[in-house]
């Protein structure tokens, strides 16, 4: 049977706000009968009541965090605020508590590939962590271009066109991760989905993926 192993460390006592309101959640997926780690996934759990009823920052305390935790922030919140702002509010009607999850990064050892694994992992992380929140929130982006566009990126092994196979892989995830149930939010690089909304079960997302693999995708 294949399960996720979920690492929650929290602090004792009170620490600096970007530990103690963001719970970094790491997943080691594995087949508990072999114990062979067949991937990990990676989120952070932003604890946005805890953070309004504690009077800080939210934006202070996910910059605290990462810069890439400050871009969510300017994506989905209000400035000087703890509340979603008005667009996100209208893309996403069904929000009600202000906590959010964050899926950062999902990888499959390259021998397990092509069988969902990534997204069903996902889907229980969701079930797991995601229930009492506002949204959940990613940037699919396809880890063999990570860091692409930066200053030094250089192709990887097989790579002849790096725009057009980049364009390429990030529609083939964006394709893969809407199954699930995730949107696009507005025109940004961001997909979300809220959790008070029915989204497709387990069962639903391994028949499309098993579909897909008969398709060839």
């Amino acid at each position: 049977m294949l399960e996720i192993i979920f690492q929650l460390p929290a602090p004792l006592t009170q620490s600096e706000p970007s530990r103690e309101f963001i719970q970094v959640i790491d997943g080691e997926i594995r087949d508990s009968e072999s114990n062979v780690i067949i991937g990990r996934i990676s989120s952070s759990l932003v604890q946005v009541g805890r953070v309004a009823d504690a009077g800080e920052d939210l934006f202070d305390v996910m910059d605290g965090q990462s810069r890439e935790m400050a871009e969510y922030h300017a994506v989905l919140f209000k400035p000087k605020d703890w509340d979603y702002n008005d667009r996100i509010r209208s893309q996403f009607p069904d929000i009600v508590s202000l906590d959010l999850l964050i899926i950062e990064r999902a990888e499959i050892q390259p021998a397990f590939r092509k069988q969902g694994l990534g997204l069903l992992a996902a889907c229980r992380t969701i079930d797991v962590f995601g229930a009492n929140c506002g949204l959940v929130v990613m940037k699919p982006f396809p880890l063999q271009f990570r860091n692409y566009l930066e200053a030094g990126w250089r192709e990887p092994d097989g790579v002849e066109n790096a725009t057009g196979e980049f364009r390429t892989a990030r529609q083939r995830l964006r394709r893969y991760w809407a199954r699930a149930g995730f949107k696009r939010v507005n025109e940004t690089d961001y997909w979300a989905l809220c959790p008070g909304r029915k989204r497709p079960s387990l069962n639903t997302i391994a028949l499309a993926i098993d579909e897909t693999c008969v398709l060839g995708e």
